[in-house]
């Protein structure tokens, strides 16, 4: 037993010091998926504006959602299986997509 204690304190301390890389692991994937989902929106957006400009159009994450995110309610594996929903503007136009697991925008409103 004395043998098996300090090898149990020796994983615990390596799992301790590798939770935060994981995590901020999955924080950059959450991240990138936030960001190449939200350029989805975007061209969605500009494919129904073709007089749009990029700089013209907004797009963010809908705000629900980034709490969940935010608290650790919504994992990278909630996002991969549900997608992510984005709020967007344009002018005096604006609306939601929403995006599969995949990023591929499944559902466009626009709602002004």
């Amino acid at each position: 037993m004395r043998r098996a204690l300090p090898l149990l304190f020796g994983l615990a301390i390596t799992y301790a010091l590798q939770a935060p890389a994981v995590h901020a692991n999955q924080e950059d994937k959450i991240n990138a998926r936030i960001e190449a989902w939200g350029r989805n929106c975007k061209n969605a957006v500009a494919e129904r504006y073709p007089n749009a400009t990029m700089a013209d159009i907004s797009v963010s994450l809908g705000a629900t959602l980034q709490q969940s995110i935010n608290s650790g309610e919504t994992t990278l594996k909630n996002i991969e299986a549900q997608g992510l929903s984005f709020n967007w503007s344009f002018r005096k136009h604006g609306g939601y997509c929403n995006t599969d697991g995949n990023g591929t925008v499944t559902e466009f409103k626009n709602q002004q």
